[in-house]
Formats: C-alpha cells, structure tokens, sequence
C-alpha cells in the first residue's frame, strides 16, 4: 500500500512539474525558464536575473553544471579532448552561486545539443538517443533533472508542490564552504584540476587551484612530471597554435609551449573581468570603464555599445552586444588583420562560428541567418 502511495505522489508531483512549465518549441531548440519557484539545498533560486538560470525543455526542468552549481549539490565534473565530460556524484561540498548580474533574462533562448562524450557516474550516455538530453546554453552544459539522474544517479531527494515548486536536497549538506584539507608535505598535491585541458606535444596543460590561488600547470604525458609554470594567478587560458593566452591583473600575457617562455602582450590595460582575446597580431579587449570593445591601439570599435559576449573562433574574432537604443551594431566579426568583415544592426542570439560560416537567430525577423566570411 506504501508503494502505491508514493508511485501516486511521484505521478502528481511530475504532472504538476508540466502544468507550471512553460511551452518551449516543438522543434527542441528552444528553450523557457521555470514559471514555479525552485529551491536546492534550501536556497531559493533567482532566475530572472541568473548569468546561468534553470531552464525548461520537455516540460523537465535542467542545471547548469557549472564550477559552483555543481558542487553545491555534491556533484564533481571533469572535461577532457578524449573523455569528454565525466560527471560524478562524490558528495563534495561547494558554494551556491548562480553568477547573478543585473540583465533580466528573457522568457524564451535557443539551445544547442552537444555531441561529444558524457559519462555518468561511469555510465556512457549516447546524448543524441536520450529523450531528455544534455544541452548547451551560453557556454554550459545543462543538465536534465529528471527522477532517472536525480534520485538513482546522485541519490538527491526530490519533489515537487503547488505550494513549493520544485525542491531539491542532495546529502552533501552544502552550506557553501569546502572542508579544508590536510596541508600536504608537497604543495603542489594541494592543487586540483579547474579548467579543461589542453594536450600539446606530449604534456598537458592546466590550471588548478588550491581552493585559494590559481595557476597554469604543465603535466607531461610520459613521466608524469607536474610543474607550475609561474606565480601569476590564471583562471581561464585558450589555445592559438603554440601559444596559450590568458589574462593576469591587468595585463594580457601569451605562454609559447615549444619554448617555455611568458611574453606579455598588453600590460597594465583596462580590461574587464579578463574579457581579452587575441587573433594572429590583432588583440581586442573590453574597456573596465564603460564595457566597450577596443583594439590593442586602444580605437573604440563600436562606440557606445557595451559588450555582451567576445570570443575567438578559428580565424575570427565574434562578438555581440547588448541591445541598448542607439547602438548601431549588434554584433560584429573580426579578422586576422583586424578588419570588421561583418557587421549587423539587428539584434542576435546564439550566435557562433563553425570553420568559414558565422550562424545566429535573428531577433528581428524570428530567423536564422547563416553568413559566409570568406567572400
């Protein structure tokens, strides 16, 4: 009778879960944000205003396995060229943060599905015959929080009211510290994986972080010798042939990885939140003192348009901006010499760059648009 009782509950909580979702499109490349409160952990989550909100596909609401989110409900993730993305449930402990900021969200995003590996707790998950798939929005993977990954996989307790909206407990006892560690007689042990790797002629390339400070390690593929390359506090890095790049206080530096040197290629700048990118000579960066786009020789780009995204793709630099009356264009791309080889006032969504094809939803018109730069 208990049994039947809770298949009962299980069934009303899951209709209910519809009945309050927002219809997302048909095709399954749109997606909405919950319209029921969520609570994790006994923190209620603001969506409205979320750099990474929940959302909705299917009528199943998804997370974002960030650094932080995930953590905060005892779950660890791990990203490689040849595991692709692992995540396990390993009951640590982490901090709740939904990397608020102060742009509302809209009501309704486009999404993509990845492609590359996923294993969960050791599981292969095949993502393009799940019925409820991973997904990626603004750079994240989202995960589906269904009773399947929930319950049986990360052992969360799980429910769902009229009342309360969702609730979710996971039995990590998140209160938003990590225990501290035993201090190791070598240093470098206290270090852990933070970012990606990048494989390149025999070693590997990290950064890790001892919960304090962060720097780029190198970790070779033969003996197994790990080295912190410098003291400069690295939080993200990208690859451009054998170069890496990152940002340090207010300076741009490259490491070439076939001569282990550092060069700094803008010193003392006024960047934002480490928003710099360089392609072949060119550098562009985002002004810390009014949020707008600049080249190395300090030109304005785009007057009066404050910058929303700023990434490199292959032999392009993309970046969109925030759609505010009076700014002309909203998004632009760059090349290698620094030329602006396409430029559009509409406003954009989702866009990206796959070899010589720039592609993105077009706001104004409800299209997609797909661009070739090598004209």
């Amino acid at each position: 009778m208990k049994s039947i009782k809770k298949i009962y509950s299980l069934v009303i909580a899951f209709v209910l879960l519809i009945a309050f979702a927002p219809k997302v499109s048909a095709q399954g490349t749109y997606v909405g944000l919950p319209r029921f409160n969520v609570t994790l952990n006994g923190v209620s989550v603001d969506n409205s205003y979320a750099r990474y909100p929940l959302i909705v596909y299917k009528d199943i609401t998804y997370f974002p396995m960030t650094y932080n989110t995930t953590r905060f409900l005892g779950v660890e993730t791990n990203w490689s060229e040849y595991s692709g993305l692992q995540i396990n449930q390993t009951g640590i402990n982490g901090k709740f943060d939904f990397y608020q900021t102060n742009r509302k969200n809209a009501d309704v995003y486009p999404v993509t599905v990845p492609n590359f590996k996923i294993t969960v707790n050791g599981k292969t998950i095949v993502n393009r015959n799940e019925e409820y798939p991973l997904l990626v929005f603004r750079d994240v993977t989202y995960f589906p929080m269904t009773w399947r990954f929930c319950v049986n996989e990360f052992g969360w307790k799980y429910n769902f009211t009229h009342q309360k909206g969702l609730v979710i407990t996971s039995n990590n006892n998140s209160g938003g510290s990590v225990p501290t560690p035993k201090p190791p007689e070598n240093p470098i042990d206290n270090y852990k994986d933070y970012s990606s790797t990048i494989y390149y002629n025999l070693n590997y390339y990290v950064i890790k972080t001892n919960g304090t400070n962060y720097r780029l390690f190198r970790e070779s593929s033969i003996n197994k010798d790990v080295k912190m390359l410098s003291d400069l506090e690295v939080k993200s890095f990208y690859q451009d042939g054998n170069k890496l790049y990152f940002t340090s206080g207010n300076s741009f530096y490259s490491y070439d990885m076939d001569k282990g040197t550092f060069d700094t290629v803008i010193s003392n700048s006024n960047v934002k939140d480490g928003k710099i990118v360089s392609n072949g000579s060119q550098v562009f960066y985002v002004s810390a003192s009014n949020g707008e786009l600049y080249s190395k020789n300090n030109v304005n780009l785009n007057p009066g348009a404050k910058v929303e995204t700023l990434e490199k793709k292959g032999n392009y630099v993309l970046s969109t901006f925030t759609y505010d009356l009076g700014v002309k264009y909203k998004l632009i791309v760059f090349d290698k010499n620094g030329m602006a080889i396409y430029k559009t006032e509409d406003q954009t969504q989702n866009a990206k760059i796959e070899g010589s094809n720039l592609t993105y939803f077009n706001v104004n018109t409800m299209k997609n648009e797909t661009i070739s730069l090598n004209k």
